[in-house]
């Protein structure tokens, strides 16, 4: 059964800092070293500092970026620039954006979630998870006892009995983040409505949109401290959730491009082999010098025709759309990620790629020509969007697919409200 609860979030206090815009950050694996700069530069109590704090030659194990997070939380919750709210509430999240030129809306809410095993019925991975970001979160959580960005996760609701109680609840503020995206944060401190909100939610079942790495170490973090205290609180078994209806329409999955490296003459032979074994191989003539139109043309042509699945870049000027041949059509069954992760471990001889070596995870696709033109990666793969319909089907089959799959957007900011593991002690 799943198990929500109200909690008193920690927010900024809006007097103290301004522009709300200028101390929320996307989510910490979205956020480029250029980026980093950015919102450090943004304002001196950005909740970068704290997420995604800066790395320095002198760093030891007495100080180094998860202590100074820890010393940025405790300061600023003392300066009062972070107030904790007087009331356990569940939180509504709207966001508002353009997609595809029409003007989308979703309207989800934040709640802790009791943490499950998966395997159990309750929540479910869609995607395998690299090891290094997961040891980096860990370290955030135990050093600073808090959740900072929600995981993001997916139930179904056709009849959105739940969606009915999110209308209700006062509105605390608003960002225009970067790319134009409203973020609308609300609360709910009606003890009758939250009570129903619960109850509604028991016998659904969630679905991991993003988040998978800080999932995996709330779980590690539990049964560390399960261990460690013989009687503790139980903060560590509860986790910030994002929670959103995927029976709303306004929901979008972009794809995430592949750049391939450390492959050898004949390794290359060997995947044009086997590509051409697989696809019908049309020639795309895009001679102009613009990465991005480029990048725009090669997904929409993907996109028009249905059975291509692939675009690949090969370096100079050599673009081509990948069709599966009509024997191969078996494939089709098969979600596009995991076809190719399947070619290039064979090719490579491996069962696991290594990130930044042989393979990377570009979501501009003009990003992932320039790196191939910079010879940093020897081949760019374009994928199409994953559905929905995938991401539930390979869930429930209690398969998963390759890392970074998909790019689910918008996603929700870091900082908008943090959360107090010791709250529940």
């Amino acid at each position: 059964m799943l198990e929500i609860r109200p909690f008193r979030g920690i927010i900024y206090d809006k007097e103290k800092v301004g522009n709300m815009a200028k101390v929320t950050t996307p989510p910490y694996d979205v956020i480029s070293p250029m980026d980093q700069e950015l919102y450090y530069s943004a304002h001196p109590n950005n909740i970068i500092r704290i997420i995604l704090g800066k790395n320095y030659p002198q760093d030891n194990e007495r100080e180094n970026r998860y202590t100074r997070a820890k010393g940025f939380l405790k300061e600023w919750l003392a300066k009062g620039i972070l107030k904790k709210e007087k009331k356990p509430a569940i939180y509504t999240y709207e966001k508002e954006y353009y997609g595809q030129g029409n003007l989308e809306r979703r309207r989800g809410f934040l709640a802790l979630m009791k943490l499950e095993e998966f395997g159990k019925g309750v929540i479910f991975p869609h995607e395998e998870t690299l090891p290094k970001p997961g040891l980096d979160r860990l370290r955030l959580l135990q050093w600073c006892r808090a959740n900072f960005n929600p995981i993001f996760s997916l139930y179904s609701d056709p009849l959105y009995m739940v969606d009915k109680y999110l209308k209700t609840g006062e509105s605390l503020f608003e960002v225009i983040d970067r790319d134009e995206v409203k973020h609308r944060l609300g609360k709910i401190e009606d003890i009758d409505i939250i009570k129903k909100i619960c109850r509604a939610m028991e016998d659904k079942k969630l679905f991991l949109a993003d988040g998978h790495h800080r999932y995996n170490m709330a779980l590690k973090f539990r049964d560390e401290e399960r261990r460690r205290c013989e009687k503790s609180g139980n903060g560590e078994d509860f986790v910030l959730m994002y929670f959103l209806n995927m029976d709303n329409d306004a929901l979008s999955i972009f794809p995430v491009s592949r750049v391939i490296g450390n492959l050898n003459p004949s390794g290359i032979f060997r995947l044009k082999s086997k590509l051409k074994d697989l696809f019908h191989i049309e020639r795309l003539e895009l001679a102009w010098n613009d990465k991005k139109e480029k990048a725009e043309i090669i997904v929409s042509q993907l996109q028009k025709k249905k059975e291509s699945i692939f675009a690949v870049y090969w370096g100079e000027n050599r673009y081509e759309l990948l069709t599966l041949k009509e024997e191969k059509k078996s494939f089709l069954s098969k979600v596009n990620t995991v076809i190719l992760d399947k070619l290039i471990k064979e090719v490579l001889a491996k069962d696991r790629l290594e990130r930044g070596r042989d393979i990377d995870f570009i979501k501009e696709g003009e990003e992932a020509i320039d790196l191939v033109q910079k010879k940093k990666y020897q081949l760019a793969f374009f994928l199409k969007s994953v559905s929905l319909k995938q991401v539930k089907e390979v869930c429930l089959s209690g398969g998963k697919l390759p890392p970074k799959s998909t790019y689910f957007y918008p996603k929700p900011l870091s900082g908008v409200v943090t959360r107090d593991l010791d709250e529940e002690n």
